[in-house]
């Protein structure tokens, strides 16, 4: 019955993630984590990781330009680098 329903067959409470990700999408969502607490990580959380790994890849001693590069204190460039 999910694959019939329409946009105009959705609560509107769900329309802002419908418009955002597509009809499709929202319905494998639905059959994925329907009725369950999904948590969605903020930007962030999400892209540290990645930062991290860039900054040890880029960096060449010099603590001040990655900081500046990456927004972030030279405590923290030294503790990701330390890692």
């Amino acid at each position: 019955m999910l694959e019939q329903m329409t946009k105009e067959d959705l609560p509107k409470g769900v329309m802002d993630i419908v418009e955002t990700i597509g009809i499709d999408a929202f319905k494998d969502l639905v059959k994925l984590a329907g009725g369950s607490n999904l948590y969605i990580p903020n930007e962030s959380s999400l892209i540290k990781t990645y930062r991290n790994k860039i900054i040890k890849k880029e960096f060449n001693g010099d603590y001040k330009s990655i900081s500046r590069k990456f927004g972030i204190s030279e405590v923290q460039v030294r503790n990701i680098i330390n890692k």
